[in-house]
């Protein structure tokens, strides 16, 4: 057994690892405030600063703030002019929910699965999941003129952020807007949830789905996108340093035709640029619950470490990179920036901003022509990497035996 402290008095790295788990068990408690204080007061939890009391209070009257900001919407001026109300009371929402909810992730997620009601989810497609062995599901969505996903012109990958589930309404209704405007089979990772887990964990489950992905009939990374919104860029990249260092190693190709990030947040220690206070009041996305949510990403390591924050990791070999971002997020100014350092590591970059749009704007484009939009230019991305010609290509391949082993035998295990 490790001693509970080293020489000096110094914590041992297995106890501090231990505490750290600890605090993540934590997280997914509804009440993380401390105990009573020695005064016999409530003592304000250190994520929240608020008392159990503010907390159970702001917690109770969040309808009534919602039921009130919805009322205020037939009367004030829209947030931004190009906004109906739909979308305004979709994004005031949110951000209502993000300033007054405990941090917590079940709590956050509730609000963000159901930021597009499942009433808005398109039909049209087939969904189909998959069970990979080791609690790691998957699902398949594409449109339901296909027979089977082998079918599909091109593929994605879709790897959401950790404040979604893949099976919420709001996924559910991005990812069918994808499959139809793509004319693709879009596959969702059920990935070990962080930071309830280690984000090891779940680079690792994303790894297993692509190694599993590109020797499924019809795939190759010929035909491949890989598509991700906010940390989950973060994870994405993580992904692709995987897959870049096992094919140096093969000397094989088995990286994606291109990447479609949606909002990165792939730099956590960037919390003092201009958009995050410039853009405070309109976007939903605060620094109290970005605060949250980076703690429990970054884990032990430092924001700044390229393992948690891939903008500060070696760039080189990437696939043409889109990155979408809304003018008025407040990860404005990192995403612009992130497009500026894939340039300089020689990596094809087409850069969208989306007018008056918020953090992941795609995921409202059931409310607004123009969140809708967006998706559009992400589908002419996708088909510009992997034209549907290609689909030929592949079958060929699969009768003389190519494109469908790059991942053979256990060179990954």
């Amino acid at each position: 057994m490790s001693s509970s402290a080293g020489k000096g008095g110094e914590v041992s790295q297995e106890d501090a690892a231990a505490a750290w788990r600890a605090s993540r068990t934590q997280k997914s408690c509804l009440h993380s405030e401390k105990p009573d204080d020695e005064g016999g007061k409530p003592a304000a939890a250190p994520s929240t600063g608020w008392s159990a009391m503010e907390t159970t209070w702001r917690a109770g009257t969040l309808p009534l703030r919602l039921a009130h900001n919805s009322f205020l919407l037939n009367w004030r001026p829209r947030t931004r002019p190009t906004w109906n109300k739909q979308l305004d009371q979709a994004v005031v929402g949110l951000q209502t929910c993000f300033h007054n909810t405990p941090l917590n992730m079940t709590l956050i997620r509730l609000f963000t699965d159901r930021a597009s009601p499942a009433s808005m989810v398109p039909d049209q497609v087939t969904r189909l999941s998959q069970d990979l062995g080791g609690d790691l599901k998957v699902a398949w969505t594409f449109p339901d003129t296909l027979k089977h996903h082998a079918d599909a012109e091109r593929f994605i990958l879709y790897v959401h952020s950790p404040v979604y589930t893949a099976s919420g309404s709001t996924m559910r209704g991005l990812v069918t807007r994808l499959a139809l405007a793509c004319h693709a089979a879009v596959l969702t990772v059920d990935y070990a949830p962080i930071p309830e887990d280690e984000r090891e964990s779940g680079v690792r489950d994303l790894t297993k789905a692509y190694k599993w992905l590109v020797t499924q009939p019809g795939v190759n990374p010929a035909k491949l996108i890989l598509m991700a919104d906010g940390l989950g860029a973060a994870l994405s990249l993580n992904l692709l340093a995987e897959i870049r260092a096992h094919d140096a190693v093969s000397k094989s190709s088995s990286l994606p035709a291109g990447i479609a990030l949606l909002s990165p947040w792939v730099d956590l220690s960037d919390t003092s640029s201009a958009s995050w206070t410039k853009h405070a009041e309109t976007d939903y996305l605060t620094p109290r619950v970005c605060a949250f949510l980076s703690e429990g990403y970054a884990g032990l390591l430092p924001a700044s470490d390229p393992l948690v924050s891939p903008a500060h990791a070696d760039l080189a070999g990437l696939p043409p990179t889109f990155v979408s971002v809304g003018a008025c997020e407040v990860l404005m100014d990192q995403a612009v920036a992130f497009s500026g350092r894939l340039k300089s590591a020689g990596v094809s970059v087409e850069l969208d901003e989306g007018e008056d749009m918020v953090h992941a704007f795609q995921i409202f484009a059931g409310f607004a022509p123009a969140c809708q939009a967006g998706i559009l230019r992400l589908a002419a991305f996708c088909r510009k990497m992997s034209p549907a010609h290609l689909c030929v290509n592949a079958q060929a391949d699969g009768l003389i035996g190519g494109g469908s082993d790059m991942f053979g035998g256990d060179s990954w295990q």
